[in-house]
């Protein structure tokens, strides 16, 4: 530095010597690119970034970890806890994307985040399974009544059936007018094994839905009738009309109806004499016409028998 300060004096004093003037030239190349450099300017705006970039991805990898731990802890103590903490680790990641300054470190952040994300998804299906999920003998009879009729108003039939595997494994039923809405629900999913279960327990511990639904025959028949056994749901139909209760019967005869409606509108000739044998047992046993009637009426009414005799 000290040479090219002499060189530098000695070509201002005489500028006209080409090889001083060529020299005057490479000093100002050099004062241009290395002497910022050298007196720290570029060096150390380039570091300052990437320090930065650094410290700004380190913080959100300590905050995404941290934020994880506190979901799965929390994950672990109920439904409502487990909605909330997902619903804040969105919002967090939503927050810190829209907040990073840097445009490379925001979109890689944004694609892990997305990966991550596909974790979280995989871990909390994981966490629904009976042996890591939520376990229902920590709830009250009304908090599980609530949950119950949550899943069965927005019709979240995974939920649902999570919740009902749940509690026939731990044989906790619900209050009497949400386990009947839930045996009718189950009944139009074809879940014939559940509605089973479920009946046991009643038995087990005396239930006065038992008695009252004769062992949940309408709840099994439609079951039946929805996963196309006719014969088997005719019959239950048929045995649980014997000893039922006025509202069990009420309800068996609902299933007579809505059985006759299909059938007809179905043209399934089979199940419509077992229908007409069943509907004559019935009123050669109680005197009552009702099931006679159902079945006429839709025979009148039905294109399929408007022409003919039998009708």
């Amino acid at each position: 530095m000290a040479m090219l300060a002499r060189l530098s004096s000695g070509a201002v004093s005489t500028p006209s010597s080409p090889q001083k003037a060529a020299l005057q030239r490479f000093q100002k190349c050099i004062g241009s690119f290395l002497w910022p450099a050298m007196a720290g300017g570029g060096v150390q705006r380039k570091s300052t970034q990437i320090d930065a970039i650094d410290s700004f991805t380190n913080e959100l990898v300590e905050r995404k970890s941290k934020k994880w731990q506190e979901l799965r802890g929390n994950m672990m103590s109920g439904v409502e806890a487990l909605c909330k903490d997902v619903q804040k680790v969105k919002v967090v990641a939503d927050d810190d994307y829209g907040n990073s300054t840097a445009g490379g470190t925001s979109r890689n952040f944004s694609k892990n985040f997305g990966l991550m994300s596909k974790g979280v998804i995989s871990d909390l299906q994981a966490l629904r399974s009976p042996e890591l999920g939520l376990d229902i003998r920590s709830l009250s009879q009304a908090q599980l009544d609530n949950l119950l009729s949550s899943t069965l108003e927005i019709k979240n039939k995974v939920d649902f059936l999570y919740l009902v595997r749940q509690c026939i494994r731990w044989q906790q039923l619900p209050s009497n007018e949400v386990l009947v809405s839930c045996l009718k629900y189950l009944s139009s999913l074809s879940r014939v094994q559940h509605i089973e279960s479920i009946a046991e327990i009643c038995q087990e511990q005396n239930h006065v839905l038992t008695k009252m639904y004769c062992d949940l025959a309408p709840f099994k028949a439609m079951a039946l009738w929805r996963s196309d056994s006719a014969d088997l749901a005719l019959k239950t139909l048929s045995q649980g009309y014997e000893s039922g209760s006025n509202e069990g019967k009420r309800m068996i005869r609902a299933a007579f109806r809505t059985i006759a409606e299909e059938t007809l509108a179905k043209k399934s000739e089979a199940v419509l004499v077992h229908l007409m044998e069943i509907a004559r047992s019935i009123y050669e046993k109680h005197q009552d016409i009702f099931v006679i009637a159902c079945v006429w009426k839709q025979c009148f009414v039905c294109d399929w028998f408007c022409d003919q005799k039998s009708a």
